[in-house]
């Protein structure tokens, strides 16, 4: 397997993995969702404000839609990842694929400079420090460790 089909790979795996914790984990807090109480007129948000509330009668809900919204913005409770080895694998994974492309990307540039005859081995040997420091800002570490490495031989 070449280092494109492996890139391809390990986005395809964070991908599924991201995806099946999201839907996973809102379909669980979907199938426990408990009903809304309803409040009562003067625990209500709304009906404590004159102006809001009657901005909601204008608006044309009625008290028990103005309750039904209040409950639902005072509902606190989130979907929680219940399985945090796979979050942790899918975040690992995730930046092993962003490393791995930042270096390939590094080993294209230097590639292509040498076959255009821009940057020859002998000078970027001579001048390393000089195109290592430039390379961090622009492409990164990983990406410089890959265009170091094609310079180097390694």
């Amino acid at each position: 397997m070449n280092k494109k089909w492996i890139t391809r790979i390990s986005l395809s795996i964070v991908a599924a993995l991201g995806i099946s914790c999201t839907l996973g984990e809102f379909a669980e807090a979907k199938a426990n969702e408990t009903h809304y109480a309803q409040n009562t007129p003067s625990e209500s948000f709304t009906k404590r404000d004159p102006e809001l509330y009657q901005d909601a009668l204008d608006l044309g809900l009625f008290d028990n839609d103005i309750f039904t919204l209040d409950s639902l913005l005072d509902r606190t409770d989130k979907a929680t990842v219940n399985n945090a080895f796979v979050v942790v694998m899918s975040i690992i994974t995730g930046m092993a694929a962003v490393i791995g492309t930042g270096y390939g990307a590094g080993r294209y540039i230097a590639k292509q400079l040498y076959k255009r005859k821009q940057l020859s081995k002998a000078f970027y040997k001579k001048h390393r420090w000089k195109f290592r420091a430039a390379l961090v800002p622009v492409i990164g570490i990983p990406g410089t460790f890959g265009f170091d490495d094609y310079y180097m031989d390694i």
